[in-house]
C-alpha cells in the first residue's frame, strides 16, 4: 500500500527540499550580510573577536552561495534520477 502512494508522485519529498533551500539560502545570506553590515557600524558589540572588525566585509554572506549551490545540485541532479521515467 505504502509503495503505490510513494509512486504516484516521485521525487516529492527531493522537491520540497529543494524549494526550502532555495528559499533558506538568500535569507541566510541575507541575515549574516546585515549581522557583519551591524558590527561594522557599532551597533552590534564585540569584546573577544578572532577577526579585526576591519577585516569584515558584508560580501563575505555571498560565500554561503558554494555549500547551498552544492546541495542544491546534488538535489536537482537526484529528483532528475528519481523522475526521469
Amino acid at each position: 500500500m505504502m509503495k503505490i502512494i510513494m509512486n504516484k508522485k516521485p521525487g516529492r519529498v527531493l522537491l520540497i527540499c529543494i524549494i526550502v533551500l532555495a528559499i533558506i539560502c538568500p535569507l541566510h545570506i541575507y541575515h549574516d550580510k546585515k549581522k557583519v553590515e551591524d558590527i561594522k557600524s557599532g551597533a552590534i558589540v564585540i569584546q573577544n573577536s578572532e577577526t579585526p572588525i576591519d577585516e569584515l566585509h558584508p560580501e563575505f554572506a555571498y560565500l554561503w552561495l558554494f555549500p547551498y549551490g552544492i546541495v542544491e545540485v546534488v538535489l536537482l541532479s537526484l529528483y532528475y534520477v528519481r523522475t526521469r521515467d
